[in-house]
């Protein structure tokens, strides 16, 4: 069954991954990256002659060890390359599109100094299937309206109402100055509806530390 699954739809269990802290990929979403290290140009080098154009996007544990000995959280997200740029400066612009989370099982140093990893793909097998409806999100967006507010971000409150993309809980998750183990619970969390409630509570404990902040200083 798992592997009927794999060959429909060309998933492989080894994928180079790209650790960047902070940053988290979901399921159809867009993210765009600017690649300038040699090993990392080699791995988009490698990426583009395979047929599935895949990377793993997925986060050190710990930011302060140093590169041979980093630790990764267990669950990250892969991506395809669907636009690649070069510049005359021998960068790489990319933009992966969110393709299915997955399950580290292990992974290695390769002989062109970037990552590899084995992986699972069976526990968020749905993310290929996703029901797309789309929604008005209200509670959601005044509560991100007043995040940004007590944050001191500046935002287009008035885009943000016009905004219904289903997976819109996915892209406030990206862009948001979040915790980096707040976007990593938000990641491994199944579905968009138990995200979204997530998500809430996040932005909620923010606002109110910033109010407890605020009366604390009169």
């Amino acid at each position: 069954m798992i592997d009927n699954f794999k060959q429909e739809i060309k998933l492989p269990d080894i994928i180079p991954i790209f650790p960047l802290k902070g940053v988290v990929l979901f399921p159809d979403t867009y993210l765009p990256l600017n690649i300038f290290e040699p090993r990392y140009l080699k791995m988009i080098d490698q990426a583009i002659s395979n047929e599935n154009r895949l990377i793993g996007m997925i986060q050190p544990q710990n930011s302060k060890e140093t590169d041979d000995k980093l630790t990764f959280f267990r669950v990250g997200c892969a991506g395809k390359i669907v636009k690649f740029e070069e510049t005359d400066d021998n960068r790489y612009l990319i933009t992966l599109k969110g393709l299915s989370r997955f399950n580290l099982v292990s992974e290695k140093t390769n002989d062109k100094n970037f990552r590899e990893a084995n992986i699972d793909w069976e526990s968020y097998r749905k993310d290929l299937n996703i029901t797309k409806k789309s929604s008005d999100f209200s509670t959601l967006k005044i509560t991100l309206k007043k995040y940004f507010k007590s944050k001191n971000i500046r935002a287009n409150m008035e885009a943000i109402d016009t905004f219904n993309d289903y997976n819109f809980v996915d892209q406030i998750t990206m862009i948001c100055p979040l915790a980096n183990n707040e976007k990593q619970l938000l990641l491994e969390t199944t579905s968009i509806s138990k995200r979204e409630k997530l998500l809430q509570t996040i932005l909620d404990s923010y606002i109110s530390e910033e109010h407890i902040s605020d009366i604390s200083k009169h």
